[in-house]
């Protein structure tokens, strides 16, 4: 079966705030049940840089959306400016740039995540996150 990784990893990094929407949002009473299909996106040995610049393993990436479900009502997360930077045999890095809308308040972060395909499909191996100038 062939793929495109390219096509998947996008696929994948729209899903993934996707479920990362229903979990901080809990609109529809499904943000505790999204973090398992969320946490499957993920390479067991997957770790990031979040926007305060602290290093979080999977475990407490898995922690932190647990403590988060329902915590941001009225979310909303556009994902755009979506490109591959660099792509070797089945790695491949992506950046894009996540905005999020709470509250009449808007912040946007450029994010770099590294995504490896497997043939159950692209799993993240690596995100960092960048803060951009506050917008209003």
């Amino acid at each position: 079966m062939t793929y495109d990784l390219i096509e998947q990893a996008e696929h994948s990094i729209h899903h993934v705030h996707e479920l990362i929407l229903r979990v901080f949002t809990d609109a529809d009473g499904a943000g505790a049940a999204s973090i398992e299909p969320l946490m499957q996106a993920f390479a067991e040995d997957f770790s990031m840089v979040g926007i305060s610049g602290g290093a979080l393993t999977r475990v407490e990436v898995e922690q932190l959306f647990k403590g988060a479900v329902g915590a941001k009502a009225g979310l909303d997360i556009e994902i755009s400016d979506l490109h591959t930077v660099w792509q070797e045999d089945d790695m491949l890095a992506v950046s894009y740039v996540e905005t999020q809308r709470l509250d009449g308040a808007q912040h946007s972060r450029v994010a770099v995540a590294i995504l490896s395909g497997q043939p159950e499909g692209v799993k993240w191996v690596y995100l960092h996150e960048t803060p951009l100038s506050r917008q209003v």
